[in-house]
């Protein structure tokens, strides 16, 4: 995996958190840079540990089905479409993901302790079905992660600091690019393009 294509993964990932940093941003909730760096950390490490979940995880897979059916060549090629429309599945549920919300307040989530990592895994569940689409596509190395969580961090650092200037609008508009650039990538990751 090349290093755009790193960036481009990482940073269609986080905009996810984005979007919710900026609804909490433009929310009522008093954000200290205690509160930011404690919350962008905890995100940072969740898009970190997720992926690599994800990522073991159709590897061992892949290895139980090599071992039950003994399927060598078939099994790498088979992996590899799954994890790529994996990819563009989870594109196309983060554009459509706002319209399915009936939520008033988009920001219902406390930036302290329970509150904190359920938001934390709320936001990092794409990154672990993510992990299971490269892990899936194989060759990929599992220190991508190390870009992926510091910029998810990064990305929830901003939305949560720039939220009430830049208005709630733009964190839906964060989240439609993030997908719409998962789908250009399980394409490409396919052949497609």
């Amino acid at each position: 995996m090349s290093i755009f294509e790193t960036m481009t993964l990482s940073i269609a990932l986080g905009t996810d958190a984005f979007s919710v940093a900026v609804a909490c941003g433009c929310g009522a909730q008093e954000l200290n840079r205690k509160n930011v760096i404690r919350a962008s950390s905890v995100i940072a490490l969740f898009h970190i540990f997720m992926p690599l979940i994800g990522f073991y995880g159709a590897g061992f897979l892949e290895k139980l089905l090599l071992n039950l059916f003994n399927l060598q060549g078939k099994v790498d090629n088979i992996l590899a479409l799954i994890g790529s429309g994996l990819l563009m599945l989870l594109g196309f549920y983060m554009i459509i993901e706002r319209w399915l919300e009936k939520e008033e307040d988009p920001c219902n989530f406390h930036l302290e302790g329970w509150g904190l990592l359920l938001l934390a895994v709320s936001v990092s569940i794409d990154s672990l079905s993510v992990g299971i689409g490269l892990g899936m596509l194989g060759n990929i190395n599992p220190m991508i992660t190390l870009i992926i969580g510091p910029v998810a961090g990064l990305m929830m650092a901003a939305g949560l600091r720039c939220g009430s200037r830049i208005g709630c609008y733009v964190g839906d508009k964060a989240q439609f690019l993030g997908g719409f650039v998962l789908i250009l990538l399980g394409l490409h990751f396919s052949g497609l393009i």
